[in-house]
């Protein structure tokens, strides 16, 4: 392996972290493909604490509430040789809806009389999405290489949402396909690789729900959940003597995407708005000595607007830094990388009386990762 490639891999698997942090929809993190192209056998662990200073004060207080929760996201992957074939498997966080809006109810609160403008309109969540893939890779020629698998998107047990109106409890799980194709220069180090998943609807997706986490759920008649179609440009070429220039741009159709949980009795409806999203990183990686590499990235979403009626949405676009750097000593590599986000300024209201305002948040993550070559 060049060792322009050696420094595309660390620089495009810590520009990850940025999206793991910030993607639209509900995204925590996609599929990434870079371990699929090193020599050999090789397996990696990864994992990064994220930190959510995401805040908000509601119906103009000078309070204000943390709304999001911090998390953990790991990841492992493996991959092996056979000839022209490579086979590989990775397991990874694909989606979360961590929030914490409920604990932001002022003393007093109460949605059955005047006091409801003490309450918060912005839910608390604990649903979280997990991904298991297998990929496969075919190498025409050094050039030309075409990759196809499946990805198994599952909700766990226990996955609630709670809001002022109801509380909800929602599963479900969908195998969706996975192609796509890249071209390679090795001794320039170029790559330009494109994945793509299309729209999947999740067919056993299932909630119930009830007035409150207190009482028994009932199970929810039509309800939906659909997997957003993706495109993913990731591309990587050498520019100068041990510097390579990488990035990618990721298109999600999220406004067809969308979660419905209809309504069940007396407890109200619950319903996404995501509206498409098209990312963006770039990026530059250094080759310092045989041994370490380094990395500065790069990342941007836009946002759906300053302001919202979706109580849901805590930012308005982000733009993010990363910095990484890789050791190499024998067969094992370690990486180090660190994430600052800046989340675009949001106003909500929500009907009748309800608003949240969120100003000057952040979000960081630090990432270790471990890999070794067989």
């Amino acid at each position: 392996m060049t060792n322009f490639a050696r420094i595309g891999m660390v620089a495009i698997g810590f520009a990850s972290f940025a999206q793991a942090s910030n993607a639209g929809g509900w995204d925590a993190g996609t599929l990434d493909t870079s371990f699929m192209y090193n020599e050999g056998g090789y397996v990696e662990l990864s994992t990064a604490p994220i930190t959510s200073n995401v805040e908000a004060n509601i119906q103009g207080q000078t309070a204000k509430h943390k709304m999001a929760k911090d998390q953990t996201r790991s990841s492992f992957a493996i991959k092996m040789e056979y000839g022209d074939f490579d086979f590989g498997l990775v397991s990874y966080m694909s989606g979360a809806i961590q929030l914490d809006g409920q604990s932001a109810h002022a003393a007093g609160c109460n949605p059955a009389t005047a006091a409801i403008a003490l309450c918060s309109a912005v839910p608390s969540a604990d649903v979280k999405m997990n991904s298991l893939a297998v990929l496969g890779r075919y190498k025409f020629s050094d050039a030309l290489s075409v990759m196809a698998g499946a990805n198994r998107y599952s909700i766990g047990s226990g996955a609630s949402v709670t809001t002022l109106t109801g509380y909800y409890e929602v599963s479900g799980d969908q195998i969706v396909p996975t192609y796509g194709a890249a071209y390679e220069m090795s001794d320039i180090a170029l790559r330009i690789e494109l994945i793509a998943q299309p729209q999947t609807n999740i067919s056993n997706f299932t909630a119930k729900s009830s007035l409150a986490s207190s009482i028994a759920t009932t199970a929810v008649s039509g309800e939906s959940m659909k997997i957003p179609q993706t495109m993913t440009l990731n591309f990587q070429s050498g520019i100068a003597e041990d510097t390579l220039v990488f990035g990618s741009v990721r298109q999600a159709s999220w406004k067809n995407a969308q979660i419905d949980i209809p309504e069940n009795g007396s407890v109200s409806d619950v319903a996404s708005s995501f509206s498409n999203k098209t990312s963006y990183s770039f990026g530059l990686g250094r080759k310092f000595t045989d041994e370490f590499s380094g990395s500065i990235s790069y990342a941007t979403e836009a946002g759906g607007g300053s302001t919202t009626t979706d109580a849901f949405t805590l930012r308005n676009g982000h733009q993010t830094i990363n910095i990484g750097g890789r050791y190499t000593m024998d067969n094992m590599t370690l990486s180090a990388g660190l994430s600052y986000t800046k989340t675009g300024d949001v106003e909500l209201a929500v009907a009748p009386v309800f608003t949240a305002s969120y100003k000057d948040n952040t979000v960081t993550a630090f990432g270790l990762k471990v890999g070794f070559s067989f």
